[in-house]
């Protein structure tokens, strides 16, 4: 009678033939019968279903880290407790699983080389498959591997073309501004050409009383902690004008004077007007209603105010409008001895516009003021002149290479990586102020990063009011990116388009953008660089791989998986040890056809590689075969001429399934673990109960170790 133990659904034998019966085979019968009983689904909910695969092949066991536990880790009692009680069930599994396989293995061993035969049908049958080894052939050609993952792409019907241009003719008559150098002296003198894109508001007048050297809360202190540059003070003084005339700088007026203590008069005049709370109070501003305005909260021009008197050499500042005249300067706070910001409010005969005017010493901060003048839009600000795309939401302008473009929110350039000027060869405008989610402007209002970048590609790819149409005219205008870098390291722009296109279609089914491409148009896929090298040659246009979300097809649509190493041509023992493989195979046939594998998956394809080649040894200097797998179907596997050198042939064997069972999924997969269960529990139940396959099972043996 023969005993076995249950895994689950599967059966495992002991080894145990009908007849000639080993002592050995009868202790390790009697430790099988002592192993406890795991079901299939305990061993799912333990986690470690991967390593049943290995049952029987102690090459084949797969060791789940219990590590991976962590993975679902929180931080209450009862979870740790779990957590520590089944990763210590995991060890003692994973141990047992170990006895169990290297007992497999050596009844294995033990089936092969065993001599049940009597003597004249042994010879019989060595020397017939001796014969048939020697006079073999391979059946199919040693040096061209099966290609595998071709098949085209997808095909999409309701595709959208690819236009052959996003560009536009949007204020084709911008001209660039002749804005004249600051002389020597310091002295300058320039007014922003008006356009009729100003809007020129006036606040109606509003009656106050004067007020005389009011302190305010904020500390002279309170400058060191806003990390302003010259450039960021300019920007938020030209803030309040650009936003005072809808959006841009037109019609501004720049007067610089040298005055006769060293220090520069600096005088920008605006034409709206506004109400004295706007220049005196913290939060008085209707900008942040405004989606389309730069500022937000009347903060920018106090902390600029406050920089100028603490940093600037400017012992006031005066802002005025229509009927009044605030002027700011520092004076002793009464709390502490530390100086606070102060004002006066004053009346005026009324002036039909508004200003600010203060002195400094630092002519630095002049510059400063000139260069930011093209920092926001005006009417001669190139950077929005024909851009290559726009909508009603963003426009996109690419720059000859070399040239510096930049980030506008709002109609106002941010710095970018601590520089205004540091985004290579593109203007990204975007025409209101985006969600906080998407970029946090502070009050500081600091550098955007690359992370930024990805957040408003991410928030555009899901953006609701881009449609689908607009959003290929977007990726259209970026096709200077496209391209697969091996080398060049990744600029801000690729992760723009990174984080777009592998979000773009996370909506709903019905919502999915694909776009028809040029045919000579293909994805990045896993491909050698001469692969890619020779792809070009041909004409082909490698584009990064995530181009494939959108229906481009890829390198292996076109030519199938990349083939992983580099094919050796056997010597003549190796060429022997692969045919008495496939004789083994063929030999298991009865009990593995149609129920794993096909007649043609059992007449496997096998090809030699070096897995100390310089191609190979840093990803597969451990690796001693490796299966190819087309959509399921076993193409035959690879082995390692070193390991076939040198491997028993039951571990050749055991390798050999293991590989063609990689059909149903990955080492790690549940799938393959169950299939190369049955398949080894089905093969070694045909060598104990049918003597003949068993003896020519064993002549194969003898076969292989004379060849070693």
């Amino acid at each position: 009678m023969k005993v076995v133990l249950s895994v689950g659904n599967s059966v495992i034998p002991n080894f145990q033939a009908k007849n000639n019966i080993s002592d050995s085979h009868k202790i390790r019968q009697k430790k099988y019968e002592q192993e406890k009983i795991y079901t299939k689904k305990q061993l799912e909910g333990l986690m470690i279903s991967v390593a049943l695969s290995a049952a029987f092949l102690g090459g084949a066991i797969v060791y789940l880290d219990n590590r991976s536990k962590l993975r679902i880790l929180k931080n209450t009692r009862e979870q740790v407790k779990t957590l520590t009680y089944n990763n210590e069930n995991l060890t003692k599994v994973n141990e047992r699983l170990k006895e169990i396989a290297q007992r497999g293995k050596d009844a294995l061993s033990d089936i092969l080389e065993g001599d049940l035969a009597p003597k004249d049908r042994r010879d019989k049958i060595l020397n017939d498959l001796k014969e048939k080894i020697e006079n073999g052939d391979y059946g199919y050609d040693i040096k061209n591997p099966p290609i595998t993952g071709k098949g085209g792409a997808t095909v999409h019907p309701d595709a959208i073309p690819l236009p052959s241009s996003a560009g536009t003719t949007n204020r084709i008559n911008i001209k660039e501004l002749d804005i004249p150098q600051i002389a020597s002296d310091g002295r300058f003198d320039y007014e922003v050409p008006m356009s009729d894109e100003v809007k020129i508001t006036h606040m109606k007048s509003a009656d106050f009383s004067p007020v005389k050297c009011q302190p305010t809360n904020i500390s002279e202190s309170y400058a060191d902690s806003v990390k302003w540059n010259n450039d960021k003070i300019a920007r938020d003084i030209l803030q309040n004008f650009f936003d005072g005339h809808g959006q841009t700088l037109d019609g501004v007026r720049f007067h610089f004077e040298p005055v006769s203590n060293g220090k520069y008069n600096v005088s920008i005049e605006g034409k709206s007007t506004y109400t004295p709370d706007k220049a005196v109070y913290i939060g008085e501003s209707t900008k942040h209603t405004n989606a389309r305005a730069a500022g937000n909260y009347g903060e920018g021009l106090k902390m600029a105010t406050l920089k100028l008197l603490k940093d600037g050499g400017a012992e006031d500042v005066r802002i005025a409008s229509d009927n009044w005249k605030v002027t700011y300067f520092l004076t002793d706070g009464n709390l502490s001895d530390k100086r606070v910001l102060s004002y006066s409010l004053d009346k005026t005969g009324g002036y039909n516009g508004n200003y600010i005017e203060f002195e400094t010493s630092d002519k630095n901060l002049l510059n400063s003021l000139r260069a930011t003048i093209n920092r926001f839009y005006n009417s001669g600000n190139t950077h929005f002149k024909c851009p290559d795309f726009e909508n009603d939401i963003l426009g996109i302008k690419n720059l000859p290479k070399g040239e510096k473009g930049g980030i506008y929110i709002a109609g106002q350039r941010f710095e970018f990586d601590g520089q205004f000027d540091s985004l290579d060869g593109i203007v990204i405008f975007i025409k209101e102020k985006l969600p906080v989610k998407v970029v946090d402007i502070s009050r500081d209002r600091t550098s955007l990063n690359t992370a930024d970048i990805q957040g408003i590609g991410s928030w555009l790819a899901r953006n609701e009011n881009m449609s689908k149409d607009d959003k290929v005219k977007l990726l259209k205008s970026l096709e200077r990116y496209w391209d697969e870098k091996e080398y060049d390291k990744k600029t801000p722009m690729d992760s723009f388009l990174e984080y777009f296109l592998n979000l773009v279609n996370l909506a709903s089914d019905n919502n999915k953008l694909y776009i028809k491409f040029p045919e000579n148009n293909i994805s990045y896929s896993l491909a050698t660089p001469d692969v890619v090298y020779d792809l070009r040659l041909k004409g082909y246009r490698v584009c990064k791989s995530y181009f494939s979300n959108v229906g481009m097809p890829t390198i292996r649509n076109v030519l199938g998986d990349a083939r992983a190493h580099d094919v050796v041509i056997p010597n003549d023992v190796q060429k022997k040890k692969i045919l008495i493989l496939k004789e083994a195979i063929n030999k298991l046939s009865p009990s593995l056809k149609d129920k794993h594998f096909s007649s043609d998956e059992l007449n496997t394809k096998i090809y030699l590689f070096d897995r100390n080649s310089i191609k190979d040894r840093k990803m597969y200097s451990d690796c001693n075969a490796e299966a190819i797998v087309d959509n399921h179907v076993s193409k035959g596997f690879w082995i390692d001429k070193n390991y076939i050198n040198s491997a028993s042939f039951s571990d050749a064997l055991e390798t050999a399934l293991h590989e063609l069972s990689h059909k149903a999924g990955g080492d790690e997969s549940a799938d393959f673990s169950y299939k190369l269960t049955e398949v080894n529990k089905d093969a070694i139940d045909q060598l104990l109960n049918d003597i003949k396959s068993r003896n020519e099972m064993q002549a194969l043996n003898t076969l292989w170790e004379n060849l070693s």
